[in-house]
């Protein structure tokens, strides 16, 4: 995708709080889009109601707890993400997402303060000497979709290079990444692509990048210095599906795994508010059962033999790479990795401290 282009035809309406009208970022985002400046609104409340849909972009100050932890699934593993909230929203539109069900204010908003996010990673970090702080911006937006235009992710990564034991993930399903391929000293930042068969881009993700195009950007990204990261997530089985993630993981060879920082699989899985919510899916229709954390997922048997293929499969063509299973249980866990060739993240699964706010 050419992002300029793609903003230009895509964003209409461009808000920004008082407090942050000056900000560089704002400023750069507004010559970016061939606007004169933001529309100033005291408060996100003051936006049209006409425009307060997703061809809109809101530039607010950074509020609240700036990192927090991923809120997981309850009966379920977690990896004990961190979690910094740059960007709110997303409009790539894929069916699964689950945003879709729970996100009541259409616009997209751009947290536009990147310093109360780098002082409380800096201080979770002098909180846990020793362990890995793996934080990324990826949760309840793309990472990159909008980072052309505001600069931010480059932000966090200057500033976490000469932090050792800091993993900034930024997790993205387009191929905006030529922005951040100059940034001198990438220190252990890692870029992450979403990955999923062509044949189910094409049916579920209308509004991301080709996978070829993907790929493309994670060899860019590479040879930059950056590590990368792949999340098969979510895996949907329908079709010729082995055949399709098999053809995948195959284009991955040309990646060298020592460049790959890990590999996460996740099954698909939705709340009955996001069935209830979106139009009919082909996916939908396979068998699915309630889970402790209320979601609908397969089969734990079927989850299990298809997490098995995946991963056999991954160690087939790269060998000892560090994978892991998102929001899934103990047991899966254990039927999945035993006898496995691949590492697990186990050492992510502790909890890091976090302080309080002033500590």
């Amino acid at each position: 995708m050419s992002c300029f282009s793609y903003y230009r035809r895509r964003f209409l309406h461009f808000y920004a709080e008082h407090e942050v009208a000056e900000h560089p970022a704002v400023r750069r985002a507004a010559q970016r889009l061939a606007l004169r400046g933001a529309k100033l609104v005291t408060a996100r409340e003051q936006i049209p109601k006409a425009h307060r849909n997703d061809r809109t972009l809101v530039a607010v100050p950074t509020r609240g707890s700036p990192v927090g932890r991923c809120p997981g699934s309850r009966g379920h593993i977690c990896c004990n993400y961190l979690t910094a909230d740059l960007y709110a929203g997303c409009t790539l539109g894929c069916s699964y997402c689950i945003m879709q069900s729970y996100r009541n204010f259409a616009p997209l908003v751009v947290n536009i303060d990147t310093y109360p996010i780098i002082a409380a990673v800096r201080a979770i970090a002098r909180a846990n000497p020793g362990r890995r702080v793996r934080v990324g911006t990826g949760q309840i937006g793309d990472s990159l979709q909008l980072d052309p235009l505001f600069g931010l992710s480059r932000e966090l990564i200057e500033a976490f290079a000469d932090e050792p034991s800091v993993e900034l993930e930024l997790k993205t399903k387009t191929d905006f990444v030529d922005h951040v391929l100059d940034v001198s000293n990438v220190g252990n930042a890692i870029i992450a692509f979403s990955l999923n068969p062509p044949e189910l881009v094409a049916q579920e993700e209308p509004e991301t990048a080709p996978v070829a195009d993907r790929l493309a950007a994670a060899e860019r990204v590479a040879a930059a210095g950056y590590r990368v990261a792949f999340h098969f997530d979510p895996i949907i089985r329908v079709g010729e599906w082995q055949a399709w993630y098999r053809a995948l993981i195959e284009r991955l060879r040309t990646m060298p795994p020592l460049r790959i920082a890990w590999v996460s699989l996740g099954m698909v899985r939705f709340t009955p508010a996001l069935r209830d919510a979106v139009p009919p899916r082909r996916f939908m229709f396979d068998e699915f059962v309630p889970s402790r954390d209320g979601k609908l997922r397969y089969l734990q048997r079927e989850r299990v033999e298809i997490y098995r293929f995946m991963r056999g499969t991954l160690e087939q063509a790269l060998g000892r790479v560090p994978i892991y299973l998102c929001m899934e249980s103990p047991a899966v866990w254990r039927h999945v990795f035993a006898g496995a060739r691949s590492a697990p993240v186990g050492s992510l699964l502790a909890p890091l401290r976090l302080p309080q706010s002033g500590s």
